[in-house]
């Protein structure tokens, strides 16, 4: 059954803000950790800061081929992986991450799941699963 116009587009911009909300937590991340002191964690933080970076210019590409939906296996991949490597980078950065900075990461990752719980009901199943 394909899908209208207007719903593919709706996701298509949600999708979109999460990719904007992710880079925002990304930067606000590295400019507070720039000014703590160098910890053993440091490089790990640089790690998953390269990785959450690759990962949104990976879905930019998907968004510029306009196939920035929740039904392409590739975009629910990509997202996972963003959203995995966003709450490590919150974890390497601890000391810089205040409540309000955690909580974007929070609102990224269940705005993803609402997502992905909305898209469900558009699959048929067999027996209760």
């Amino acid at each position: 059954m394909p899908r209208k116009g207007k719903m593919v587009e709706e996701e298509t911009e949600a999708l979109a803000e999460l990719m904007l909300h992710a880079e925002q937590f990304c930067c606000k991340a590295e400019a507070r950790s720039a000014d703590l002191a160098p910890n053993r964690d440091e490089k790990e933080f640089r790690r998953k800061l390269g990785l959450c970076r690759c990962q949104l210019a990976y879905l930019q590409s998907i968004l510029n081929d306009n196939e920035l939906v929740i039904d392409n296996p590739q975009v629910r991949d990509g997202f996972r992986h963003l959203i995995t490597a966003l709450m490590w980078l919150a974890f390497y950065a601890n000391a810089a991450i205040d409540f309000r900075l955690y909580r974007m990461v929070i609102m990224i990752e269940s705005s993803f799941t609402h997502l992905l719980l909305e898209s469900i009901s558009r699959y048929t199943h067999k027996g209760n699963g």
